[in-house]
């Protein structure tokens, strides 16, 4: 059974949707729900100021859910998952595992979420700098993305449409799992030598085209017949960064043909820059 997992602002209202749901599939639908909850794992919201922290507490989620996820009982992650390429590497652990998910954006202002924040026990709440900071780095969803979709936006007067959720995820086809989900292992010993030169190839001419280019043009990426969108000026330690991160997570998830490769690393490129 499939992954539901939420987003949105610090203090949004999130864990309150995560009971309700588990509530309605556990008694209404008759299935076994698994709550997978941040805040079971963050006994001190100033983990957030952090970031070497904050990193770690996305990985034991991450394996916590690896570990969870099956095609039996529903899961719910509530978290702020306020990244929009963590959300896609929890999209591929899904896809991986043959199941479907969906999205719920708790969309509540950040005025009123701040506001909750302070109706909390003092050792719940966040820091006004740490609150602020986390509601300048969020990555609101987006339906058009195939990680977020389906999404469903969650106003803090609405309801939950729990038929439409159910019917999102137990009356839709799992998305098959392909070379660029399945852990593999590494059958070819020049996976690693095209791993490095695909990746380098890509960020050199994204540098090199920047020289040349304005904001809002395109650039043709090389061994794929994808186009990345030159929305402002990208460092190269900042394409460099990424592009460790990526082979990284490819090293598990080897593919055979090049230019497969070269998609899931634009993707993974895209998802990633802020």
């Amino acid at each position: 059974m499939p992954l539901i997992l939420l987003t949105g602002f610090p203090a949004s209202g999130k864990s309150t949707r995560a009971q309700q749901l588990k509530e309605y599939f556990s008694a209404t639908v008759g299935k076994n729900v698994v709550l997978l909850s941040e805040n079971e794992i963050v006994k001190n919201k100033h983990i957030y100021s952090d970031a070497n922290k904050e990193k770690e507490l996305r990985s034991t989620l991450k394996s916590e859910l690896q570990r969870l996820i099956s095609q039996d009982d529903v899961l719910i992650l509530d978290g702020g998952n306020y990244i929009k390429g963590y959300r896609y590497e929890l999209y591929c652990s899904s896809k991986s595992n043959k199941t479907t998910q969906c999205t719920l954006h708790i969309d509540t202002s950040s005025e009123q979420a701040w506001k909750q924040n302070l109706k909390r026990e003092e050792n719940c709440q966040y820091s006004k700098e740490n609150f602020d900071a986390l509601v300048m780095r969020y990555e609101a969803p987006d339906g058009r993305n195939r990680w977020d979709s389906p999404l469903f936006t969650i106003q803090p007067e609405d309801e939950l449409p729990f038929e439409e959720i159910a019917a999102a995820l137990c009356d839709r086809k799992a998305p098959a799992p392909n070379q660029s989900t399945q852990s593999l292992p590494l059958t070819s010993t020049n996976f690693l030598y095209e791993l490095d030169c695909v990746t380098q190839e890509i960020v050199n001419r994204v540098v090199e085209a920047q020289k040349t280019s304005v904001i809002g043009d395109e650039v043709s990426i090389p061994n794929s017949t994808e186009k990345f969108l030159l929305k402002r000026r990208y460092q190269l330690s900042e394409l460099s960064r990424i592009r460790r991160q990526f082979i990284s997570f490819a090293k598990t998830h080897p593919v055979d043909d090049i230019p497969r490769l070269a998609a899931m690393f634009f993707q993974y490129l895209t998802s990633h820059l802020v």
